[in-house]
């Protein structure tokens, strides 16, 4: 498959998702343990919507095979200087929205969570491995926003998986990554309750880290399947029934997110996401075009911010709407979290525009 530009579909689910997470977070911190029923239709607000996080790992796996796919003629002589490259600029990439969400979720936790000036302080300096994408490693400090695990673990991965990708495609996503995944996933569905949680720690590292270990393994592969299967000439019938297909993966996802079923239905439901990715991405969708606006690209821009800015939302309505209803702090939560991402899109677009810090430090060629 050569085809590159960006799929319309696939931008407008991380939106999607992102939206799902957010909603999750929203019940977590809210309604704890207990399900707020959406009217009398067997739905909650989305108290398994941790789900999404899936589908990022898995999409990011995809994208990563794919852009070293896309290389394979490329020589591999110096291939750890490549690696370091690719890794910086993904690191800077995502670097200042980060950094954007995470200077304000320090100063709203440290102001709420401490009582006292010197305390607050303290709380600052014990944040520096969040701030640094170093906390996943085990490094014993505040863990400020959790939320950027999955920012923390894609990295990782990524930093692993890159360069065995280039120089061992084939093996790699053939053999290795969907052996990979199912050890793992089989692993972690014999020792844990569920896919979710991130902060268990396995003696080595997180729990969070097998997670996205195995779920972009299975991205990896999801990009090899959809070359073998684009050979393949649909009729309209198939193009039909695949697209359906296609939209009962996502369904089956977000009705897992919305309802009682048992945790333990996480691991096949991470298959079924799978299989939806698979189909997306292998765009053979009849109605796909509808999607292939700017509008629909923009949201997927839109859910990294989302994402990041979620979790100072959510403490800022905890704090000063404690007598609100869930609705409402639902709604100011979800609106708080759209003019931060706002904000944040603004503000690191001004910065990679106009390099304030950088000409304050650096001179000018030429100067």
């Amino acid at each position: 498959m050569t085809k590159t530009k960006r799929n319309g579909r696939v931008e407008f689910l991380r939106f999607i998702f992102a939206l799902a997470i957010l909603f999750f977070h929203i019940h977590k911190r809210f309604a704890g343990d207990d399900l707020i029923e959406l009217g009398h239709t067997g739905l909650n607000f989305f108290a398994r919507g941790y789900i999404g996080v899936e589908f990022f790992f898995i999409v990011s796996g995809y994208l990563l095979a794919s852009a070293a796919y896309a290389k394979r003629e490329q020589s591999t002589e110096f291939i750890g200087t490549e690696t370091a490259l690719v890794m910086k600029k993904k690191f800077w990439n995502i670097f200042p929205y980060h950094l954007f969400a995470i200077i304000l979720t320090i100063i709203v936790n440290a102001y709420y969570l401490e009582k006292t000036t010197s305390d607050r302080l303290q709380y600052v300096v014990d944040s520096w491995a969040s701030i640094f994408f170093l906390q996943v490693f085990g490094f014993d400090s505040n863990w400020v926003n959790k939320l950027t695990w999955y920012v923390d673990v894609w990295l990782m991965v990524t930093f692993i998986f890159y360069p065995l990708l280039r120089r061992h495609y084939e093996v790699f996503v053939k053999i290795i990554c969907p052996l990979l995944a199912l050890f793992i996933l089989g692993y972690m569905n014999h020792e844990f309750d569920g896919i979710a949680g991130i902060d268990g720690w396995t003696g080595m590292f997180y729990k969070c880290f097998l997670r996205g270990l195995s779920e972009m393994a299975l991205g990896c592969c999801t990009c090899s399947l959809t070359r073998q299967f684009s050979k393949y000439k649909f009729t309209k019938t198939g193009k039909v029934l695949l697209a359906l297909l296609e939209l009962g993966c996502y369904i089956t996802a977000f009705y897992f997110a919305c309802t009682k079923m048992d945790v333990d239905y996480s691991y096949p439901v991470i298959f079924v996401l799978w299989l939806g990715v698979i189909l997306s991405f292998l765009d053979v969708n009849p109605w796909g075009d509808f999607f292939d606006k700017p509008i629909f690209y923009g949201l997927g821009r839109a859910s990294l911010m989302i994402y990041l800015n979620q979790f100072y939302a959510i403490r800022l309505v905890q704090d000063l709407f404690q007598e609100y209803s869930f609705a409402m702090k639902a709604f100011l939560c979800t609106l708080i979290t759209f003019i931060g991402a706002l904000c944040c899109y603004f503000t690191v677009g001004w910065f990679n525009k106009h390099k304030p810090l950088r000409k304050l430090i650096l001179e000018e060629k030429g100067e």
